[in-house]
């Protein structure tokens, strides 16, 4: 028996001793999953990496390296993007998971080649290992970012969303100047544990890392510091705008249903009503939350019900739609020409006033790769577009701000009567005193234009595209989304820890109103304002002032000026490096 015993622990030993590397790769994935929604244990985030970095140190070359981070990768990747396998209700669960498959193939690269590439930095080079591995991570990340229209899921520095301290610094080297820190500081804890016995001289690999993160955390508490506690009202000299966000929360199969409609715009009138009885300056609807033809009049009824709701509340509303060519100056006139099946169709945001006036648009720019458009379709085999089960949007073409208009009194504060109203308006009128009319002449009210930016659903996961509405002088930004496409999976939660961030990055309040996700509204600061309204609750609006930026403050943001020059560096200082490491070499075999 005891020997029996000895032959079994040796081989636990020799099966652990084979295979050491692959299971901390394991661990190492599965530490990074807990630190991202929706289990959210962010200090995870910080030693996750930690069992990679020393596997990697036990590789004996790079093509072992590269299997162990794709390991990694891969199953992390697998772990965070479900979701896109649980969209078969939507589309042949074939479909969805070989879509799901090639996505995690694809992202788990990136940690292969993270780590291929780390076999040629020396684990015992001092502070210079943590340095490469983070300019190299930062840079990998940031190239996943754009390349192939983005994929930016999944990055390292989102995990920090709850991390109030932690995110401030994104004002100036954005989010993945976050994940920098974050590998910066795994990869020197893991240079100090593969060098164990020679700790007295590696100890200078944690030094930098410590410093770095001390530095970013005593920069988060000086911005909290001037930030009002949520639990006050704002301050005197903040201004405000009231926002009323109608989430709806419709399920995706009933948004594709036409015979639903009438219920839906219904419900969405209705939640409508409710808000209004707080007397917001602004309405806001989610994503295509209303069919155009509802809104050029093709469809008379339904047109009827949203055109009577305007003259109701008399307050202006952004809304979501899908209308084809160029949106018409007024609602209620439906163009022929822009029925045409010929004609491109855009996933729009609308700025209308209660006269029926539409005072400006914005088309979606960053489309959904084959969910709302075929890249490169012109290079596929001529069959592969027949599988595709929708029609496809196309790309906005510019960065278009969408204004709102409040009243003004004499003061100079605003006043809770809506505005938007022209002279000529037709859908509504004030009712006229014709005994007063001449005796009384009331003073013709001030009106204040507010700027406000829009983001469309996957738009907002792109912090150097949320940034340029702010830089044309945006005073608020708004995210309009439809996440009811992944009900019940932790993409809603996950599409929601990016908008700390984007309001970070740039110093400025985000209002989020999303049909199946999270509607809420964030401050400058990354912090939650407002109690959420959650994806299941279909009756629930929310009212509530949103702080502007000042249209007289023309700073702005290191990041809002200059977006990503914290990857681009990092990248810069990559490929000089690699570039330099193939001259030495190539010089050396030729001496």
């Amino acid at each position: 028996m005891l020997k029996l015993k000895n032959l079994e622990d040796t081989a636990t030993a020799n099966f652990l001793n084979r295979y050491q590397h692959y299971l901390l790769a394991i661990l190492s994935a599965i530490l990074l999953f807990l630190s991202f929604p929706t289990l959210n244990l962010f200090p995870f985030a910080w030693i996750a990496l930690v069992s990679l970095f020393i596997a990697l140190a036990r590789t004996t070359n790079w093509k072992s390296a590269f299997w162990v981070g794709y390991l990694t990768g891969f199953l992390f990747f697998a772990g965070l993007l479900p979701a896109i396998a649980l969209l078969y209700p939507y589309a042949n669960i074939f479909a969805t998971m070989v879509g799901y498959l090639l996505l995690v193939g694809y992202t788990g690269l990136y940690f292969a080649l993270f780590a291929a590439l780390l076999k040629f930095v020396r684990v015992n080079s001092g502070i210079l290992f943590p340095i490469a591995c983070a300019c190299i991570w930062t840079a990998l990340e940031w190239v996943r970012s754009w390349l192939i229209t983005g994929f930016p899921w999944g990055s390292v520095g989102y995990s920090q969303w709850n991390n109030l301290l932690g995110i401030q610094v994104a004002s100036v080297i954005g989010v993945h100047g976050i994940s920098f820190v974050i590998v910066l500081f795994n990869a020197g804890i893991a240079t100090l544990i593969c060098n164990r016995h020679e700790w007295r001289q590696e100890i200078r690999a944690v030094v930098l890392p410590l410093i770095l993160m001390i530095f970013c955390l005593s920069y988060g508490v000086l911005q909290l510091r001037n930030a009002e506690p949520l639990n006050r009202n704002a301050d005197a000299n903040t201004e405000t705008v009231s926002v009323a966000l109608i989430p709806g929360n419709i399920p995706q199969l009933e948004k594709w249903n036409r015979n639903q409609f009438p219920k839906i715009l219904q419900r969405y009138i209705n939640l409508t009503y409710k808000a209004n009885q707080e007397n917001p300056d602004l309405i806001v609807w989610p994503e295509t939350a209303i069919r155009s033809e509802a809104l050029t009049g093709r469809w008379p009824t339904y047109y009827d019900r949203f055109s009577r709701m305007l003259r109701d509340t008399a307050t202006p509303i952004f809304l979501g739609t899908a209308n084809r060519g160029n949106t018409d100056d007024v609602i209620g006139k439906f163009s022929k020409t822009n029925d045409k099946t010929g004609e491109p169709i855009f996933n729009r945001v609308l700025s209308i006033s209660p006269d029926g006036k539409i005072h400006a648009d914005y088309a979606k720019m960053h489309l959904v790769p084959f969910g709302e458009y075929v890249p490169l379709e012109h290079l596929l085999p001529d069959f592969i577009p027949d599988f595709i089960m929708f029609e496809p949007f196309a790309h906005g073409k510019s960065v278009n701000l969408l204004p709102v208009f409040v009243v003004k009194d004499k003061t100079g504060t605003k006043n809770r009567t809506h505005a938007n109203l022209t002279e000529d308006t037709e859908l509504f009128k004030p009712p006229k005193t014709p005994l007063l009319e001449g005796i009384i002449n009331p003073p013709r009210p001030s009106y204040e234009q507010i700027d406000i930016g829009a983001s469309i659903c996957f738009e907002s996961v792109f912090p150097d595209e949320f940034r340029r509405p702010v830089q044309k002088g945006a005073r608020v930004m708004g995210i309009f989304t439809n996440d009811a496409w992944f009900d019940g999976t932790a993409f809603p939660e996950l599409h929601l820890s990016m908008a700390p961030f984007r309001a970070v990055e740039n110093r400025i309040a985000v209002f989020r109103c999303a049909n199946g996700g999270f509607t809420g509204v964030v401050d400058k600061f990354g912090r939650i304002t407002t109690p959420l309204v959650a994806p299941d609750t279909a009756e629930e609006t929310l009212v509530a002032s949103v702080p502007l930026r000042s249209p007289t403050d023309e700073r702005q943001t290191i990041y809002t000026r200059y977006g990503d020059w914290f990857p681009i560096l990092c990248t810069i200082i990559c490929v000089g490096w690699f570039a330099t490491l193939i001259v030495r070499r190539r010089k050396h075999q030729k001496s």
